[in-house]
């Protein structure tokens, strides 16, 4: 009787295991698709580089600066002298701060934790995709995830947004269960906190998901939703005014719509913010969100648990057409679009069954549209990715480089604050943007920030010199982050500039005395410099 048992449980066992994996076999696939691609795109980044390696944004660095003066001298900022709100993310530095501490400060401790939560996130994928889709249909989904999120660049470039992607998944995967069961109430609420406090875009979730919550009479995890929501805005809006900032990160209140009286104000503005997101490319965004529109209202009736992740999806996709940014290595919509493959992914086999020919039909012919798109977007991002890496490296770090040889503890205004503040423990920085000055910051948005201003504060705090765009300041002011002409006195002494590419700024930067006194060192100190640049870079004098 023992033996028969045994032997039972034996062969039991066994095809468990196997259907366990080839149940995992599509995520395994993908996450084979997604190590060969970001490992290509590395190799090729680091020989653009000559050698080294540089992340494709100075945002990485600001980040990694603040993580390192927080866990080296317990203060939040891009420099240990004091507080300042300049990261969009409260997690990612949190999380960076552990690393560190682990590993010691080093540049590989963000690309191996963006890329693993990148990782992690095909897990999920996969995992809302088993309920729906057969296994040839999930290892096209789970490629197409990886391919056209793009997974392969968030994945790489330090940030929070492959964080953001996981937990936003994670998210919407609570509404793929089926109501009927455990609410899991704690779960959810937690899973909220700490997408909300990933990046704040996570808000655009939280809501809707609150209010259909509501709807639906489901109090429990619909006072989760709302209470892990309020808790990391509350939490750091209390630390950040504690220390004499904003409510909001200075990124979040600088970059977003803006917050007006009046509705009028409120509806001019955030029609100006969607008219600049379709003229930076929104398109592949716009029609994927269209194509789940139609297929969440045609699947409402029948299907809720594909329906309600649809709509999630639309509504803060909306909302960040509305309020956010699109573009710049589209990285800021890169949980919209991962979420949105998804979830068409799944409501296909439905919506296809369901004998509403028109609805089907139509939402094939849009999400087939918005993967063209998407398809050459990820092309795009694959090709400019080396490259991006390659001018921070000769535009940004060697601005660090020069700073820690010749004014490590110096005074210097700029307007790319990432790489020479990682890189320089003693320097003091006048942040012309206002991510990290708090003048700066409140000029902007009192609306004072003007050129005699900037004159008198870099005068008040004793800058040195300057490291700037041009092209970022004129009258009246170019761009979101641009700003009010130059003082007069200050003197260019020279100017560096790099071959064509993406993702910086400008491709020349200028060098100012703003010091007229300072004019005949920091010509010297460049002339000393300027040998030991990479080659490439063009130096002009004046």
């Amino acid at each position: 009787m023992t033996s028969t048992t045994k032997t039972e449980t034996r062969v039991e066992t066994v095809p468990r295991s196997a259907e366990r994996g080839r149940l995992l076999r599509p995520v395994w696939i993908a996450a084979l698709v997604y190590a060969g691609v970001t490992a290509a795109i590395l190799v090729v980044a680091y020989h653009a580089a000559g050698g080294h390696f540089a992340f494709p944004l100075d945002d990485t660095y600001i980040g990694m600066a603040i993580a390192k003066n927080l866990a080296q001298h317990g203060v939040w900022g891009v420099s240990h002298y004091g507080f300042s709100s300049s990261d969009s993310s409260i997690l990612m530095p949190v999380l960076l701060i552990g690393a560190y501490r682990l590993v010691g400060v080093d540049v590989f401790a963000p690309l191996a934790l963006s890329w693993i939560f990148g990782l992690l996130s095909i897990f999920v994928a996969g995992r809302m995709a088993a309920r729906f889709l057969n296994l040839k249909w999930q290892t096209a989904t789970l490629i197409a995830f990886v391919l056209l999120t793009p997974l392969f660049l968030v994945g790489v470039l330090g940030m929070e947004h492959s964080l953001h992607l996981l937990l936003t998944l994670l998210f919407l995967d609570y509404f793929f269960d089926d109501p009927r069961g455990s609410e899991r109430v704690w779960r959810i609420g937690a899973i909220t906190a700490l997408m909300v406090g990933a990046r704040y875009e996570g808000l655009f979730f939280a809501a809707p998901a609150c209010l259909i919550l509501l709807l639906e009479r489901r109090w429990k995890p619909a006072l989760a939703v709302g209470v892990g929501a309020v808790l990391p805005v509350g939490g750091y809006a209390v630390f950040s005014i504690a220390h004499g900032g904003a409510w909001l990160p200075n990124s979040v209140a600088l970059k977003g719509a803006q917050v007006h009286r009046s509705l009028v104000g409120m509806v001019e503005t955030m029609a100006e913010v969607v008219q600049k997101n379709y003229q930076a490319g929104a398109m592949h965004l716009i029609l994927l969100l269209a194509g789940l529109a139609v297929a969440a209202v045609a699947l409402l009736p029948e299907s809720r648990r594909r329906a309600i992740p649809a709509i999630l999806v639309v509504v803060a996709g909306c909302c960040h057409l509305c309020a956010a940014r699109v573009g710049v290595l589209f990285r800021y919509e890169d949980y919209l679009i991962g979420a949105g493959i998804v979830c068409a992914a799944c409501a296909f086999p439905a919506l296809q069954k369901s004998g509403r020919r028109a609805a089907f039909l139509t939402t094939y012919c849009l999400i087939l549209a918005a993967g063209g798109l998407l398809m050459l977007r990820s092309l795009v991002a694959g090709l400019n990715l080396p490259v991006s890496s390659r001018n921070i490296y000769m535009q940004q770090v060697q601005m660090a480089r020069f700073l820690h040889e010749y004014f490590p503890q110096g005074t210097v205004a700029a307007n790319d604050i990432g790489a020479i503040n990682y890189y320089n423990d003693e320097l003091h920085c006048f942040d012309l943007v206002g991510l990290a000055s708090r003048d700066v910051f409140t000029a902007r948005r009192e609306g004072r920030y003007t050129t005699e201003f900037i004159g008198e504060d870099a005068a008040k705090h004793h800058v040195q010199i300057a490291i700037v765009y041009d092209s970022w300041f004129a009258n009246p002011p170019p761009g979101i982050m641009g700003g009010p002409a130059l003082p007069a006195s200050w003197v260019r002494v020279e100017r560096w500039r790099l071959p064509k590419g993406p993702t910086v700024g400008d491709l020349t930067v200028s060098f100012y005395a703003v010091d007229p006194a300072e004019a005949a060192p920091l010509r010297s100190a460049l002339a000393q410099f300027d040998p030991t640049l990479p080659k490439g870079v063009t130096t002009m004098a004046n």
